[in-house]
């Protein structure tokens, strides 16, 4: 089956698993780096996050589906499956992931958190990774800037440290913000990405990117994604008072 089939296969098998079952992509990030939102308990964003090239012998589409929930105390956890359709095969993975944040004061944040990506069509180790970075929001422009450093592994226990940086920049509030985020290394999956957040109603949120490799191997990619907060799914707590 030629990558044309399998990408049209498999935005029909995505569209299917996002009307029947629910669920999108789920991590909230800048744009390929965690950031320091966090959902509070029993609330819940799905997201659809598609990237692609079509540059060259390494042409690639990549879609994955997944669903976030906050779980209380600053602290939220996001599943999901990532298919990503090349010329020689096509590859499936979960992708579990988790993070805490911690609220310094008004402006700042501390952020730790994880994912493990076990492969379901490979008999290969996950990938994994740790991450911690601080964010601070410059309230007189409106920006958040975010560093950190992380440490990650390739089919194995994580071993490679590397740096992560973001810049978050409301252009207007609510509605229109330039994003930008970079992680350090050469090796597939770092690599700078810059683009917009549009919010076209409360509920909604569109990211547009281009992202560019930090190594020579790897194509120039488009992201797109759109997230859709669902609300909580869980039942308001009744006043004490009004039993």
């Amino acid at each position: 089956m030629g990558i044309v089939k399998r990408f049209f296969l498999s935005i029909s098998v995505s569209a299917v698993i996002f009307i029947n079952s629910g669920v999108c992509y789920a991590k909230q990030t800048i744009i390929t780096i965690p950031s320091s939102d966090v959902l509070p308990g029993g609330e819940v964003i799905l997201k659809q996050s598609n990237r692609f090239s079509t540059f060259g012998a390494g042409k690639y589409v990549s879609l994955t589906p997944q669903i976030t929930i906050g779980t209380g105390k600053d602290t939220e956890i996001s599943i999901g499956a990532g298919t990503n359709i090349d010329s020689h095969d096509t590859d499936v993975r979960l992708n579990l992931a988790a993070k805490k944040v911690f609220r310094i004061n008004r402006a700042a944040r501390l952020t730790i958190g994880g994912e493990i990506n076990p492969t379901l069509t490979a008999g290969e180790k996950p990938e994994s990774m740790v991450f911690s970075h601080g964010s601070y929001l410059v309230r007189k422009t409106r920006t958040t800037l975010t560093s950190g450093v992380y440490v990650s592994g390739d089919q194995r226990l994580p071993n490679h440290t590397g740096v992560m940086l973001g810049i978050d920049q409301t252009i207007i509030p609510n509605k229109f913000r330039f994003v930008a985020d970079w992680m350090s290394r050469g090796d597939s999956g770092c690599a700078f990405a810059a683009g917009f957040k549009i919010r076209p109603e409360a509920t909604t949120s569109i990211t547009t990117a281009v992202i560019i490799p930090n190594n020579s191997e790897d194509r120039v990619a488009f992201s797109i994604s759109i997230s859709k907060y669902i609300g909580s799914i869980l039942p308001e707590k009744k006043d004490k008072e009004s039993l």
